[in-house]
């Protein structure tokens, strides 16, 4: 039975007059009768008593109004639920992530999303922990993929997804006399010129950190904002570089380079780093920001079943 013809049955049960409720519904006299009269002859029972001038409701009737508001209200609700789930799967999310977007994988998993979302609207940005921070306090971005140390998130309430591990690796010119080494203490660096990332950034601080763990303080020549930059430098021999081990790989498998034109040896004592995927705990989600959260944590767990 035709959904609309129970509306217009509450409507006619109130009105009591065909003339004035086909008005509210905006149908015609003659319309609304062939609907309630459909409706009599699909149930086997007359539903209104019929004067000359006004209906009024039958024994029949009177048992149909209370099913007939619950079919209607259910066919609102699910309506609506419906128009917010369509209109939720069209919306925005915000994304910051940390320098080389690609090398993590952070592009990769956006164009899933993407793909499993094609109406929604991904607006991603890069930046420094600090920066990357201050976004999400301020409520400028939904979700930021970060190494970033709990400092940064002070004085705000957080969830996190753990995305993935990275460690500290040396990079160095291919003509270095270190360059073979497969592993490198970090005391054995004290003397060398260092290229490094910007001093906001993580990595850098990491790498002071480290340094002033084994005595020393790096001596850097060059500051960065891009890792490209970086490796370019060392690759030109203007001095060695400390990063995390994900910066240095390909895009496209994970893999150190093949015949790059720098070398790569892990870095003693072993650095990790925690990759993370942030949000506001204390702020509801919108339902776009939602199915990201939902689609990294789907995506890591995946990760860590294989």
């Amino acid at each position: 039975m035709n959904i609309e013809f129970f509306r217009e049955f509450i409507v006619l049960a109130d009105c009591s007059n065909y003339l004035e409720a086909a008005d509210r519904l905006f149908i015609g006299q003659s319309t609304l009768s062939k609907h309630i009269m459909s409706m009599e002859k699909e149930l086997g029972v007359p539903l209104f008593e019929r004067t000359s001038r006004k209906v009024a409701l039958s024994k029949y009737g009177r048992l149909m109004l209370p099913y007939a508001n619950t079919i209607v209200q259910t066919q609102y609700s699910y309506s609506s639920a419906l128009q917010n789930e369509l209109e939720s799967e069209r919306g925005r999310v915000t994304v910051g992530t940390i320098a080389a977007t690609a090398k993590y994988g952070i592009t990769a998993v956006i164009a899933d999303f993407k793909r499993k979302y094609p109406s929604s609207s991904v607006q991603m940005f890069e930046g420094d922990p600090d920066d990357l921070a201050s976004q999400l306090r301020e409520r400028k971005c939904d979700v930021i993929f970060a190494h970033l140390p709990e400092r940064n998130l002070l004085g705000m309430s957080f969830k996190k997804i753990h995305y993935l591990d990275d460690s500290l690796v040396c990079i160095l010119p291919r003509k270095h006399p270190l360059s073979g080494q497969k592993e490198l203490p970090l005391e054995q660096l004290r003397d060398e010129t260092f290229i490094a990332l910007a001093e906001n950034t993580t990595v850098h601080q990491l790498i002071l950190d480290c340094c002033y763990r084994v005595g020393f303080s790096p001596k850097i020549a060059f500051l960065c904002h891009r890792v490209d930059s970086v490796l370019d430098l060392v690759t030109k021999g203007m001095g060695i570089a400390i990063l995390t081990e994900y910066m240095t790989n390909r895009p496209e498998d994970g893999n150190f380079p093949e015949n790059a034109p720098f070398a790569i040896a892990r870095l003693l004592p072993h650095t990790s780093v925690s990759v993370d995927l942030c949000y506001r705990k204390d702020d509801d989600l919108s339902p776009m920001a939602k199915h990201f959260v939902d689609l990294v944590r789907s995506t890591v767990s995946a990760d860590t079943t294989d």
